[in-house]
């Protein structure tokens, strides 16, 4: 079912344009709009106090926010039917792998190199730094991957190991507002470990294997912690990002997107061979 559920949201998900409204981030960023809101409006009592004291840590954020996957996931359990299962993790698929505004960027900046736009091609760089919740300056190719690792990958792989919980669980970290402080990072860096050391150990089998193993080992061993630059640093390892020529800035995007497809696949091979043999 699984498998059903991924080759039929992967495909829909190029195909169908999806109402903004119903994007897993649109639908969080509401809940938590909503949840401050009625805060705010019940101030003054002792429970509402305590509820608004305990929202301020990590903790209380966290747990308000990933409300309505649990409740999803808990309707889904009760009614126990293998059809509702299949829809609902079809639609889950769809609601959080939105990421249109990264592949239109991503072709208006190709468009952009090839007419030797420079500020176009800034432009959209920006965007697609957006995407990836990247304040720091970042190649696009890096970029590219880590967008495909937190819009496609991670929420697949989720999907797979905890069903339309783990989907819904990881979008939601993923697009919820949130403090920028350590305990944040860290619980990022926590939940993108997993996906970009399996997601990257892809790379190794469709890419330069004896070259990027020993870098693969050292991501695993966690160096760097930076789950980002070890997934850029295993694809360059891997595959031959280099600009051909100085002026050449598409080649590494094209390369990188191809790698990434090749990845994809794999696993879906993998997923589907599992399947068969009845291990998922």
């Amino acid at each position: 079912m699984q498998l059903l559920a991924i080759l039929l949201a992967y495909s829909l998900e190029r195909t169908v344009t999806l109402s903004r409204n119903l994007h897993w981030r649109r639908i969080v960023l509401r809940w938590q709009h909503w949840q401050t809101r009625q805060t705010q409006m019940g101030r003054g009592g002792d429970a509402q106090e305590k509820v608004s004291e305990w929202r301020q840590h990590l903790l209380g954020e966290v747990v308000w926010a990933v409300l309505p996957a649990l409740i999803i996931s808990f309707i889904v359990a009760l009614l126990d039917s293998f059809l509702v299962s299949f829809v609902v993790g079809v639609l889950a698929l769809l609601a959080t792998m939105q990421c249109r505004e990264a592949r239109d960027a991503y072709k208006a900046y190709l468009e952009a190199a090839n007419s030797g736009d420079d500020d176009g091609c800034a432009q959209q760089l920006r965007i697609l730094r957006h995407a990836a919740a990247r304040h720091e300056a970042a190649s696009v190719h890096e970029l590219l991957i880590w967008i495909h690792l937190r819009y496609y990958f991670a929420t697949l792989l989720y999907y797979v190991l905890f069903g339309v919980f783990g989907a819904l669980v990881y979008a939601t970290l993923r697009d919820m507002k949130h403090p920028r402080n350590k305990s944040w990072k860290q619980l990022q860096l926590v939940v993108n470990w997993l996906p970009t050391r399996i997601m990257s150990f892809g790379f190794l089998m469709v890419g330069n294997f004896s070259k990027a193993l020993p870098v693969w080992l050292n991501s695993v061993g966690n160096r760097p912690q930076n789950n980002f630059e070890a997934l850029a640093k295993v694809a360059n390892a891997a595959e031959d990002l280099t600009p051909k020529h100085e002026d050449d800035v598409t080649s590494t995007a094209l390369t990188s997107v191809a790698l990434v497809k090749r990845n994809m696949l794999f696993f879906i091979v993998l997923l589907a061979t599992m399947t068969i043999a009845g291990w998922v």
